[in-house]
């Protein structure tokens, strides 16, 4: 049950990266893109893990 855990925070991590760098990459100026990564990563790596915890099922982390 944690693969199907991992899965889903594997696919919400790639939603949010690739989401992101598009934003980044076309409606910013391209000295601020360095900048703005490194703002970013806190959301960019919470937003997973948020979503993934939060839809997450007792059985799914295996707590008894």
């Amino acid at each position: 049950m944690l693969l199907k855990f991992a899965i889903r925070f594997t696919a919400v991590l790639l939603s949010v990266l690739i989401l992101a760098a598009i934003v980044i990459q076309f409606f910013f100026f391209f000295k601020l893109t360095t900048d703005l990564w490194i703002i970013a990563m806190p959301i960019i790596l919470g937003i997973p893990i948020l979503a993934s915890v939060v839809l997450a099922k007792d059985d799914e982390l295996a707590l008894h």
